[in-house]
C-alpha cells in the first residue's frame, strides 16, 4: 500500500514592503544618504515614504563611496540638494567629496540653518567666500573640515566673525607648496634671461621678520580669530615655530582642558624639540604631530640674514610626536 508522502509546508512569503517605519528607518540610517538615494528608497512606496523621514537626513554622509568616484558632479549635487531637502531644516551634519560647488553651497545655506559640522573633502569646484557666505546662514557651526583646498589668510579671519563658536576645524593640503615663492622664482628667472636680474636681486631678498610674517599668516589669523578651538589640524602648512607658540597661546582650549584631546597635527619648518617639550607640561592631554614640509632650495638662500632670528632649515625635525603628560 503506497503511501503519499505528506506536503512540505511553504514557508510565509514576507511582505518586505509592511515592515514597520521605525525599524525601517533604523536600516536606511545605517545604509546611508547615497544607498538611500540610489536603491533603498526605491524598491515600493511604502519604502520611499520612509526613505523621505527627516530624522534619516540629521547626518548626510556622501564620502569614500564609489559612487562619488563614478558620478558626474551634476548628478551628486543633485543627490545632495534631495538629502537636504528631506531633512527639512534638521540637518546637523553633511559630509561630501570631490563634488561640491559654489551653488551648492548656497543651496546649504538657504536650507541647512541647524547644520553643526560641515566636511568638504577634495572639493576643488568652490572659492572660499561663497563658504565664508554659508557658514554666515549657520549660526550653530561646531565643526569645520576643508582638504585639498589652498584657504588664504583672510579666510580664517572670516570664520572668527561668522563662527565665533567654533570648536573643531581641519585644514589638510596633500602637497604643501609655496604659491608666492614660485611666482618670485619666476620673475627673477625672466629677469635673469633678460640680462637685469643681478642689479634687482638684492632688492628682492626678504629679511627674516618677512619671511617669518608671510609663513605665519594663516597660523596668526587663527590664533586671532578663532580663541574657542578644541581641536585643531592642519596639515601642509608652512608655519614656523613663531605661528606654532601664537595657536597655542590664542586658543588656550586646545590645549589646557585636561578633559579633552587636543590634535594638532601640522608640518614645521625649523622644530626646536627640545623647547618645545619644556612648554608642554602644562598640556596635559595634547598630541602634537609634526612632519617636514617640501619647500624650493632656494629659500634657503633667499632669506636675508638678521641674527638669531634667521631660521635653520638644518634642524628641521622629521616625523616626530611630542606627548604631554
Amino acid at each position: 500500500m503506497d503511501v503519499d508522502p505528506s506536503p512540505l509546508l511553504e514557508s510565509p512569503v514576507r511582505d518586505w514592503s509592511e515592515l514597520p517605519l521605525d525599524p525601517l528607518s533604523l536600516i536606511f540610517m545605517k545604509l546611508g544618504a547615497i544607498e538611500v538615494l540610489m536603491g533603498a528608497g526605491l524598491v515600493c512606496r511604502s519604502w520611499l515614504a520612509a526613505a523621505k523621514a527627516p530624522e534619516i537626513w540629521r547626518f548626510v554622509d556622501m564620502t569614500r563611496h564609489k559612487l562619488v568616484f563614478s558620478k558626474g558632479t551634476g548628478t551628486l549635487c543633485a543627490m545632495a540638494k534631495v538629502a537636504i531637502d528631506r531633512s527639512d531644516g534638521r540637518i546637523e551634519s553633511f559630509w561630501a567629496q570631490q563634488f561640491v560647488t559654489d551653488e551648492l553651497l548656497e543651496y546649504i545655506g538657504n536650507r541647512a540653518n541647524s547644520l553643526k559640522s560641515i566636511r568638504l573633502v577634495a572639493c576643488a569646484y568652490f572659492w572660499h567666500m561663497p563658504l565664508v557666505k554659508m557658514l554666515d546662514k549657520c549660526p550653530l557651526l561646531e565643526e569645520i573640515e576643508c582638504s585639498y583646498q589652498i584657504m588664504p589668510e583672510e579666510f580664517f579671519r572670516y570664520l572668527g566673525i561668522v563662527c565665533p563658536q567654533l570648536k573643531r576645524l581641519r585644514i589638510h593640503i596633500e602637497e604643501w607648496y609655496d604659491s608666492d615663492e614660485i611666482r618670485r622664482e619666476m620673475e627673477m628667472e625672466c629677469r635673469r634671461q633678460n640680462g637685469d636680474g643681478d642689479e634687482d636681486e638684492e632688492s628682492e631678498e626678504e629679511t627674516a621678520e618677512a619671511w617669518e610674517a608671510r609663513k605665519n599668516e594663516v597660523a596668526f589669523a587663527i590664533a586671532e580669530s578663532l580663541p574657542e578651538l578644541r581641536l585643531l589640524q592642519m596639515a601642509g602648512n608652512s608655519l614656523t615655530n613663531k605661528g606654532f607658540y601664537a595657536i597655542l597661546e590664542g586658543c588656550p582650549n586646545s590645549n589646557a582642558l585636561t578633559s579633552l584631546t587636543a590634535l594638532i597635527s601640522m608640518s614645521m619648518m625649523n622644530c626646536e624639540l627640545d623647547a618645545l617639550t619644556s612648554n608642554m607640561s602644562c598640556y596635559t592631554n595634547s598630541r602634537i604631530r609634526f612632519a617636514a614640509p617640501t619647500f624650493m632650495s632656494s629659500e634657503r638662500k633667499r632669506v636675508k640674514t638678521t641674527g638669531s632670528l634667521c631660521p635653520t632649515f638644518q634642524k628641521t625635525k622629521i616625523c616626530c610626536t611630542l606627548r604631554g603628560g
